[in-house]
């Protein structure tokens, strides 16, 4: 980035303990180059009905968890001329990217939606329309 920070996705702690609940659920970070936190991801579901996630969550307690966990697995650049980071055909993007200022960049959730993260203010608004199935 600009300010030689990273956006980076976070599977783990640093201790190697897994991420708690909201952690899973918004794994993202931003550091700047001293590796200081400038924000953890957002989301905006704002296309989804209004308990989405309350839904979600009620229907993984149901079924012995203790909330819906949908990670972002996934970081992919977008640039204006179409083209974008995936290296391989596997489709996934590499373990990292050089950002440009007009690149889109779009973050895949392990429940089949994507969102276009703002690097500034680290919201990521949900872009994928429908509804998630709940099993």
């Amino acid at each position: 980035l600009p300010d030689f920070g990273k956006i980076f996705i976070a599977s783990s702690y640093l201790n190697g303990e897994s991420l708690n609940l909201f952690d899973s659920n918004h794994n993202v970070f931003r550091v700047n180059s001293q590796n200081k936190i400038i924000w953890q991801v957002r989301r905006d579901d704002s296309i989804m009905p209004p308990d989405w996630w309350d839904t979600m969550h009620a229907i993984a307690r149901k079924n012995g968890h203790d909330g819906e966990r949908a990670p972002f697995m996934y970081i992919t650049l977008e640039y204006p001329d179409g083209t974008n980071n995936r290296a391989d055909q596997s489709g996934s993007p590499p373990d990292e990217a050089i950002w440009t200022h007009d690149c889109t960049i779009w973050l895949s959730g392990s429940l089949s939606r994507d969102y276009i993260l703002d690097p500034d203010t680290g919201i990521a608004k949900n872009m994928t329309p429908g509804f998630v199935r709940d099993w």
